[in-house]
């Protein structure tokens, strides 16, 4: 039987030279590992804490946004909405308001009474599909007085929203009502 040689290179603990030895090298894995997790719970807090902030001014440009679109509506002018709504949406909202002011000969004169942001998805950093419960008490009134024609108090609507990153704050890019919920 054969003794093993010490002095050749690979029968030296962790092999070739200049390996570490078998403790080491899981030591420096474990390390790694740790510096790894480490790194990734960071990133996972810090987007975390953008995700709450994006929610927070997505909110708050819906609570300032809301109460204009019902002004448009009422108005017919949609300049109110220049700064919460991009150019596409705004002319949607024009064409709809006009359709509705010419053929019916009638005004909507919706008032909002609340809102709820039920889901926000923040989609490549700049786009963001936001759903909303909104309640308004809608009223028609025969156009160029304040007459009642009907009106729906309380009515609730689930509201699909997609956003777009502006600047330092968030634009209406398309509203979808999805559905008018029964109270």
């Amino acid at each position: 039987m054969r003794s093993p040689r010490t002095d050749h290179p690979k029968s030296r603990a962790g092999g070739r030279r200049g390996d570490l030895a078998p403790a080491a090298r899981r030591t420096v894995v474990a390390v790694c590992v740790l510096l790894g997790v480490l790194a990734g719970g960071c990133s996972e807090e810090r987007a975390a804490a953008d995700l709450e902030a994006d929610k927070a001014a997505i909110e708050a440009m819906m609570r300032e946004y809301l109460p204009r679109l019902g002004e448009a509506y009422e108005t017919g002018n949609i300049e109110v909405l220049r700064d919460y709504a991009a150019e596409k949406e705004m002319a949607s909202l024009l064409k709809r308001i006009g359709e509705f002011m010419e053929q019916e000969n009638r005004v909507i004169a919706p008032t909002l009474q609340s809102f709820t942001v039920e889901d926000v998805e923040i989609w490549n950093y700049a786009n963001a599909f936001v759903t909303t419960l909104e309640v308004w008490d809608v009223r028609v009134l025969a156009s160029g007085t304040d007459q009642v024609l009907s009106q729906s108090l309380g009515q609730r609507n689930r509201v699909k929203y997609q956003l777009k990153r502006r600047d330092s704050g968030w634009q209406v890019l398309h509203r979808n009502i999805e559905t008018t919920l029964e109270q």
